[in-house]
């Protein structure tokens, strides 16, 4: 990562190995908890983080104040929340709102929580650990499903096996693995069928139930990131769906798959 440093940068960074990410400041560290407040909530906070903040960021202070935290058996969340504070990158109001995701992350089922981890090691650029835990949300909402009463959450336990199967046939294109991913994408049809499903279908084997200006649509999107491509423009491409949320970047992701080169994967 790098981040402008308004702080002591590390001469030794701190690895992160789940995210397989390289931290050098307190800035970097702020960024990482406030972006993936689900990929750290569990086991960031440890012994050798607590003592890279003290001697390697020279933040003195806020390492005797995670120790005593840590001590005192404060929750997770408090400790990382007293991190975003003293580290001065993000605002009152926007740490105000990470309270209210924690929050909502809280409140999350078990489908729900997994299947969001692996949207955020999706983000993070590992496939494979995006996958399982798609897979392991799969398990998890059959659970439900089967003590499930009422009609409208059953519907929604449906869509969440479907989105959790769409989402590891993305994987597999992005491994170069189209025919594993169209099997997960004829599965995800069996709880329920979605536009989402017939465009993914459509680009990996041109033949899909689709309006004739929905397959217009898909083959005019395939040539405009061949231009972009040939002119050089992938990092503005990159750059605009980086700027989405997590779920919409992975459904735009599902559509721009296909019959597309390497060029084109490297850019969902």
């Amino acid at each position: 990562m790098a981040l402008i440093l308004c702080k002591k940068r590390a001469d030794t960074p701190y690895f992160y190995e789940k995210l397989n990410l390289k931290l050098w400041s307190i800035q970097e560290l702020c960024y990482l908890i406030f972006n993936y407040p689900l990929m750290v909530a569990e086991d960031l906070i440890c012994d050798d983080l607590v003592e890279w903040i003290s001697g390697e960021l020279s933040e003195k202070e806020l390492g005797s104040r995670l120790r005593a935290a840590i001590e005192a058996g404060e929750p997770e969340q408090n400790l990382l929340l007293m991190i975003l504070g003293q580290g001065g990158y993000y605002s009152r109001q926007e740490i105000s709102s990470y309270m209210d995701r924690l929050m909502e992350i809280g409140r999350y089922e078990r489908d729900e929580y997994l299947h969001a981890v692996g949207v955020g090691y999706y983000r993070a650029g590992r496939l494979e650990p995006a996958y399982e835990k798609f897979e392991e949300a799969s398990i998890a909402a059959d659970e439900r499903l089967r003590k499930a009463q009422d009609s409208k959450q059953k519907e929604s336990l449906l869509r969440m096996k479907a989105d959790c199967y769409l989402d590891m046939a993305v994987v597999r294109i992005m491994l170069f693995e189209d025919k594993k991913a169209l099997e997960l994408i004829l599965r995800s049809e069996l709880f329920m069928k979605s536009d989402r499903a017939a465009k993914m279908k459509y680009l990996l084997t041109g033949s899909a139930e689709l309006s004739d200006d929905d397959k217009k649509m898909l083959d005019s999107r395939k040539e405009e990131l061949k231009l972009n491509i040939l002119s050089g423009h992938q990092s503005e491409e990159l750059d605009r769906m980086e700027r989405k949320d997590s779920v919409s970047a992975l459904r735009e992701a599902s559509e721009l798959l296909g019959e597309l080169k390497r060029e084109y994967r490297r850019m969902i």
